[in-house]
Formats: C-alpha cells, sequence, structure tokens
C-alpha cells in the first residue's frame, strides 16, 4: 500500500525535524502531526509505504521519504503518476478551481481528508458527493459529532492526535510537585484572534485581585501560524496586539509577572513543569482537539478550559467552565488547589493519544477498514449525549438512514448552532471592546 501525505506549514528553512517523535522542534500542532503520522507510519512494520511532500525545506527524519513540491495539486499529480492508493491531507476552508477537480474528476488515488479544523455545511456536501474522497478523518470523537445527522458522517472517522513522546510516565518530565508549584499561569498556543488570547487578558488583572502573586507566561506569538507583522510586544499582529495589551501592561511597562516567552521548542517543558493552571484557547471556537492542553496535563498542570468539542475530549485534569465570562473564577479556582489528578490524567492519555495506539489506529484504518468498508469506532454510546443537541441529531440521523432522500432536503442541527455560536461570540466581543 502507497500513501501520500501533503502538509504544509509556517516551518523556518532547515529547522530540525529529524527526532519529531520525542518532541516538537517548535512549530504550530496540525503541521507537527503530519510530520510525526508520516515519522510513525514510516519506521513501523505495516507494509505502507509513506511519501511526504511538503514545500518546507527542513531537516526531516532519514527514516522519512520525502517529495518538495510547491502546493497541494504538484502533489496530487505526483500520486496520480505513482498510482499511490491513498491521499491524504489537511481539510481547507476553500479550495481552488483546480484543486476542486481532485473531488470531481474519478482519478486512481482516493482522497483521505484529515479535518483539523472543523468543515462546514459546504465543504462536507463535497466530501460527501465526490466518489474520490474515500474517508473524512476527524481529530475528535466530538468533532464528529458535530454533523453526525449529515451525509458526510458516513465515510467520516476520528483519530485523535498523538503526543509528542512515545509513552508518557511520571518521570518523562522533570516537573515540580503540584502542592510546591508557585501560583503560576501558562498560555500556550498562536496568538490570534481565533485563539482568544485577548479573552484571557481581560481577566488577567481580576485574578490579581484574588491571587496577587499570580504570574502569567505566554508560549508562543502570532507568527506561529504565519500572518502579519508583530506589534511593539512582539506578541501578535499590531491591530491584534493593540486591542488587548493594555490589559497586560501598566503605563509603557508589563505588569509584574508577565513573562512573553515567544515560540519555544522543548525548552518549553521548563515552564509547563512549573505551571499550576494551564489555559488553551479561552474561545474554544477552533479547538477540535487541543494539543496544547494535552501538553500542559502531561507536564501535571490543571486546565481552565470553555466548554468546546476538543476539550471534552481530552481535558480530563482541571475545570471545564460554561461561560467565558466564568474564565478568571475557574483560574482562580484552581490556583487555590492543592493537589491535582496527574496519576489519572497520564493513564488517560497513555490510553487514548500515544504514538503506539494512534499509530496502531491508522494502519487499521488503512489495512482493514478501508479495503473492508467497516468502522473504526462504535458510533455508540453517545459521549455527552446533551452537548449541542447531540441526542436530537442522533434521531435525525436515524430518520435520514431510514428515508435518505432527506438527507438532500433536512439540514442539519449544527448548521444553526454553528449560526447562534458566530452571533454570541460576535456579541461577546463587542461586548467586551474587541
Amino acid at each position: 500500500m502507497k500513501l501520500g501525505i501533503f502538509f504544509r506549514g509556517n516551518i523556518k528553512e532547515g529547522m530540525d525535524c529529524r527526532y519529531i517523535s520525542s518532541g516538537n522542534p517548535g512549530f504550530a500542532g496540525t503541521p507537527y502531526m503530519f510530520c510525526l503520522i508520516s515519522y510513525l507510519l514510516s519506521t513501523r512494520e505495516n507494509g505502507i509505504e509513506v511519501i511526504l511532500f511538503t514545500p518546507q525545506k527542513a531537516l526531516f527524519p532519514k527514516e522519512v521519504k520525502v517529495i518538495n513540491v510547491s502546493q497541494l495539486m504538484e502533489a496530487y499529480h505526483i500520486c496520480q503518476e505513482k498510482e499511490i492508493d491513498y491521499f491524504l491531507f489537511k481539510h481547507h476552508e476553500h479550495y481552488s478551481d483546480e484543486e476542486l477537480t481532485m473531488f470531481t474528476q474519478e482519478g486512481k488515488t482516493k482522497l483521505l481528508i484529515w479535518c483539523h479544523n472543523f468543515a462546514d455545511n459546504k465543504a462536507l456536501k463535497l466530501y460527501a458527493k465526490s466518489k474520490n474522497v474515500i474517508k473524512i478523518i476527524n481529530v475528535g470523537r466530538e468533532q464528529l459529532d458535530t454533523y453526525r445527522d449529515h451525509r458526510a458522517f458516513l465515510k467520516s472517522e476520528y483519530i485523535y492526535n498523538s503526543i509528542d513522546v512515545p509513552r508518557l510516565t511520571t518521570s518523562t518530565f522533570n516537573v515540580l510537585p503540584f502542592s510546591q508549584r508557585k501560583n503560576i499561569v501558562t498560555y500556550m498556543g498562536a496568538v490570534v484572534p481565533g485563539k482568544g488570547f485577548h479573552i484571557l487578558a481581560k481577566a488577567w488583572k481580576e485574578v490579581l485581585k484574588d491571587i496577587p502573586d499570580a504570574e502569567l507566561y505566554v508560549i508562543g506569538n502570532g507568527e506561529l501560524y504565519g500572518g502579519g507583522k508583530l506589534g511593539k510586544w512582539n506578541l501578535a499582529e499590531e491591530n491584534y496586539e493593540n486591542k488587548f495589551m493594555k490589559y497586560l501592561t501598566e503605563g509603557d511597562k508589563l505588569l509584574p509577572g508577565v513573562h512573553l516567552m515567544g515560540i519555544m521548542g522543548k525548552e518549553k517543558e521548563e515552564i509547563l513543569g512549573i505551571t499550576k493552571v494551564g489555559v488553551p484557547n479561552p474561545s474554544g471556537l477552533t479547538e477540535t482537539f487541543c494539543i496544547c492542553g494535552v501538553e500542559m496535563q502531561m507536564a501535571g498542570a490543571r486546565i481552565a478550559a470553555y466548554q468546546c468539542a476538543g476539550y471534552l475530549d481530552t481535558i480530563r485534569n482541571g475545570t471545564i467552565y460554561k461561560k467565558r465570562s466564568q474564565l478568571a473564577a475557574s483560574i482562580i479556582r484552581e490556583l487555590q488547589r492543592k493537589d491535582n489528578n496527574y496519576d489519572e490524567a497520564i493513564s488517560f492519555i497513555n490510553e487514548h493519544f500515544s504514538q503506539e495506539i494512534i499509530a496502531e489506529e491508522w494502519e487499521r484504518l488503512l489495512t482493514e477498514c478501508i479495503p473492508k468498508n467497516t468502522h473504526l469506532h462504535d458510533i455508540y454510546p453517545l459521549a455527552h449525549p446533551c452537548f449541542e443537541l447531540k441526542q436530537l441529531k442522533d434521531r435525525l440521523r436515524l430518520l435520514k438512514s431510514k428515508f435518505p432522500i432527506l438527507y438532500s432536503f433536512l439540514p442539519t442541527i449544527d448548521t444553526f448552532i454553528s449560526l447562534w455560536k458566530k452571533a454570541g461570540y460576535k456579541i461577546f466581543k463587542l461586548h467586551n471592546g474587541f
């Protein structure tokens, strides 16, 4: 079996990615996952030949066969020429006219769509209709269930993202016991509007009222995903940065205890190992999984996270709150704790996100489920059945399964939920000055 994998990312030329299975060298979660899965499938005895297509000029592991291409379609044409069985690439919100031909003109190479972000109804219709799309792979169970009543669900699976060490133990990282940690709060990820850092920035002074010695570490910046010129503080795109830095500064100086660390590689482990509370994307809007939240738990931190699909799948050591206005209270409550559930978190992470488990699922999908047209996971029982009307979605799915013509006439429930969430977030931003 031959598998082509295409990825691009904001990776500096010459970045050393040779030891990808023992840590993220310092780039965003999605391209890291593409690199890691390429490596894992290339080094295991599974009968799968992997070719990684990428425009990135990085140093990749010698076990991974890499072909440099400039764009997605170039990689696809090579797959067709080499008669590669499957071509895996990231779901795009928009495709060019040329790229759309992959879905409409039947080819030898079948397509695997890896949805690291949520696919809207238009994209799901495209994937469901295309005979070339053989599977849609989500990165979380909750992400998949958002469109449980869509025709695309019939050809969809989920495989969780993997952690960046082979297997986690209590001695994997040199972490400080939770009871000895100072009141350190850490945000990790891209500092862009969709990742909601401004929500944390605005809540920070409220945290300081109850916990005066609290410190805030910010790992990452606006360059993690590329983007415009950074502002004065080298934290975010200038216009965005100007909107929230007033909450983290006094006069022309950072508040005491605020540390802007920029993009970090393995050295971030030192900070995570002393962090008491981790705060991944406070908006929750774009979170299908949240690698940052898992990494924070791996290092022994508890998490304050907004209820959304990705966090319901991945957060087991912390608080999941239901209103964004509850962020400060959740951080304060977590900082006041004297213990955590580190052992339970480690067991949960190993069981669901270890490299061995995830590599096996990819292998089973490619060598068993696709050829035999079987499911990788059972669709029952429902997890979090009350979240975003999931029970109602399943009833509608059953009705559409019985009368398939309804797929063409009845909109999915998530169509309305998505509109409601977007409107609610716009109101939230306007109310909070963003």
